[in-house]
């Protein structure tokens, strides 16, 4: 007989509205519709014009006394202006050029901003300096008196005045793009990519700017309405393009030949109520385009009409199949598929660089599940990052190997390295909600993996693959297509699985799995990181501080505390017979369900901090059996029966071992 594997279940869920596509979603916005509506009607006004105009206002006429300043009749319905044309056929004439200047220079500041502020906001360091240095250089200069000036100079053509209130008109719009990226960048699903081994170039296009689109979109606004109140000025003080009709140049006109001392209002409303009109529609279609874009701003699903309401359903009352009781151990004398050799990790502090990670030595085997526990500040998570070389700003490796089949990873360049990353060696973050990109659906970001490192499979291969991995781990077809906050945190948890094992990597790093989850949802993705780490024979390293996950799914443990490795051991080893005073203390605080009368005991103080690390045993502050010499030495690695301990204790152990 065959020993039958575990399929995780999938996921049960009633019956769902699909999520609405941008489109969708803008145009069920009352607001949005309006304001497309409003803009809709200029667009049509100036590109018709010259059908739906009554005059032609380019015309040569001589007009007498009698036809300046008309009021409105059945003849001109908004009155004429001073030179005794039709103020009508102006104002639909003018759109033309007042909605050309706006919305081409807007595209040419919001291209040049954008692309500075993403650039000095990913990128940071001298290259993001020096462009921020460039970009409060134009912010300090006023930027009207400026266009004046450039334009005096190169004469008041239309081209020109596009170019030059596009081209000083950026600085603002690149402040905002860079605080922005430089927030976005530090979210853990840009952390994710890196480690997937995407390019900077790649981050910027796929992740940073779907989330800074619409901070863009919602600054148009303002740019539209400044372009367009610029260019009026400019005419205003005759630099407007004498050739052509604007609104602004209507208004020139309107106040420098007597339009206020005639009294004709109707020279004066119709063009400033246009440049309203279009500053409001431009203002309503930029909301609801930000809400529409970015799916974290729609209404959450627990919000929807009773009858799409999302009630995830468990397996009510079905038990878990039992796991195996044994992983396959690995061959006798088989190499480790990774093999980590006095791993020493440092960050930077304004007091000089303090140890966080020292001197860790372990080795992982294919089909092995090792455990790394410890409590908060231990060096844990740290450890697990170095791996992968993504420890935070200020994090430094100072020593060590770590050999992945052969390969330090330590020592390979970026390129080799994002190409090892995810493909021989992937992770899954702690907080599943923050390492997925919130703007992308889950299947994509699964099968964006799968592209950037096996370009061959194609769109349609890596979308497939992508869907059967979701399954893979209890996520059915029809919720691949949805965004992050739609699922639940047992489904996220399961997608950044999928994500993981994308490019079927040799080694996957889970840091603290199932935290914020359910005893069930726990269990449940306990088991499934346990069967798949056997299905793929890959090594699985999991990163936590709950003794029962080790306990549940792990074949041996490596104990840390102040950042060294204390302790490694068989998971049996381990609960029956701990060496190190710190290994008991941390069993003995874990409620013991065969002994329930055994009294639990807090560990007494704190994890030391790591500028006041002690000279000697970083335990022994803490240690009930603390002698002198743990003082003022720090105790070795001693080699047990397939075990280690970091304790002068086990010395005579240890060389009764060796003899």
């Amino acid at each position: 007989m065959t020993a039958a594997t575990h399929v995780a279940p999938p996921e049960v869920v009633a019956p769902l509205a699909v999520p609405l596509h941008p489109a969708r979603a803008f145009f069920r916005q009352r607001l949005g519709l309006v304001g497309a509506a409003m803009l809709g009607f200029a667009f049509f006004v100036a590109i018709a014009a010259p059908l739906l105009a009554p005059y032609d206002p380019y015309a040569s006429v001589r007009p007498t006394i009698l036809d300046i300043y008309q009021p409105p009749s059945a003849e001109h319905l908004l009155g004429t202006d001073d030179g005794g044309k039709d103020v009508l056929s102006s104002l639909m004439y003018g759109a033309r050029v007042s909605l050309l200047v706006g919305f081409t220079a807007a595209f040419i500041a919001l291209l040049i901003g954008a692309s500075v502020g993403l650039v000095a906001g990913y990128v940071a360091g001298r290259v993001g300096g020096a462009l921020m240095r460039v970009t409060d250089f134009f912010l300090v200069i006023p930027d009207l008196a400026l266009m004046i000036v450039i334009v005096a100079i190169v004469g008041p053509s239309l081209t020109n005045i596009i170019l030059v209130i596009g081209v000083l008109g950026w600085t603002s719009t690149a402040r905002l793009v860079r605080s922005q990226t430089l927030s976005v960048k530090e979210r853990k699903f840009v952390f994710r990519a890196r480690a997937v081994g995407a390019s900077g170039l790649h981050i910027m296009r796929r992740h940073i700017l779907p989330l800074v689109l619409p901070l863009m979109l919602a600054n148009t606004v303002l740019v539209i309405s400044v372009a367009v109140l610029e260019e009026s000025t400019l005419a205003f003080i005759g630099l407007g393009d004498p050739t052509v009709i604007s609104w602004g140049q209507m208004l020139n006109f309107a106040f420098t030949r007597g339009a206020v001392s005639a009294g004709a209002w109707w020279a004066l409303l119709p063009p400033g109520l246009a440049i309203v009109w279009v500053v409001l529609g431009t203002t309503l279609v930029g909301t609801a385009l930000e809400e529409a874009l970015n799916p974290r701003l729609r209404r959450h699903h627990l919000e929807a009409e009773p009858r799409l309401h999302l009630l995830e359903e468990l397996r009510g009352g079905e038990p878990l199949p039992e796991p195996p009781s044994l992983a396959p151990q690995p061959a006798e004398g088989s190499p480790p598929v990774l093999r980590v050799s006095g791993l020493t990790i440092s960050y930077d502090s304004a007091g000089g660089p303090l140890r966080a990670v020292d001197n860790v030595s372990f080795d992982l085997h294919r089909g092995e599940t090792l455990g790394l526990v410890g409590e908060s500040g231990c060096g844990k998570t740290t450890t697990a990052l170095a791996l992968l070389r993504l420890l935070p700003p200020g994090g430094t490796i100072e020593r060590g190997q770590v050999v992945l089949d052969g390969v330090d990873i330590l020592a390979l360049p970026q390129n080799e390295l994002r190409a090892v990353r995810w493909t021989r060696m992937s992770i899954v973050f702690q907080g599943a909600m923050n390492a997925l990109n919130p703007v992308k659906t889950v299947a994509s970001q699964v099968a964006e993996a799968i592209r950037l490192h096996e370009p061959e499979v194609g769109r349609r291969g890596a979308d497939d693959r992508a869907r059967q991995l979701l399954e893979r781990v209890g996520i059915s077809a029809r919720r691949a297509n949805h965004h992050p906050h739609t699922y639940s945190g047992g489904m996220r948890q399961r997608a950044m699985i999928a994500l993981a094992l994308a490019c079927r990597p040799d080694v996957i790093i889970a840091d603290e799995p199932t935290t914020a989850l359910d005893v069930m949802i726990q269990a449940q993705i306990l088991e499934l990181l346990a069967d798949l780490g056997r299905e793929f024979g890959m090594g699985t390293i999991i990163v936590t501080h709950d003794l029962g996950v080790i306990a549940q799914v792990c074949d041996r443990v490596a104990v840390m505390y102040g950042g060294s490795l204390v302790e490694e051991a068989g998971v049996q080893q381990l609960f029956a017979d701990p060496q190190h005073p710190y290994t008991r203390l941390l069993l003995s605080s874990v409620p013991d369900v065969g002994h329930p009368d055994r009294r639990l005991r807090a560990i007494p103080g704190t994890p030391p901090r790591l500028e006041q690390m002690p000279a000697g045993c970083q335990f022994a502050p803490r240690c009930p059996l603390v002698f002198e010499r743990c003082w003022t030495e720090r105790p070795p690695a001693y080699n047990l029966d397939r075990r280690r301990a970091a304790c002068f204790l086990v010395e005579p152990q240890a060389r009764a071992t060796d003899g």
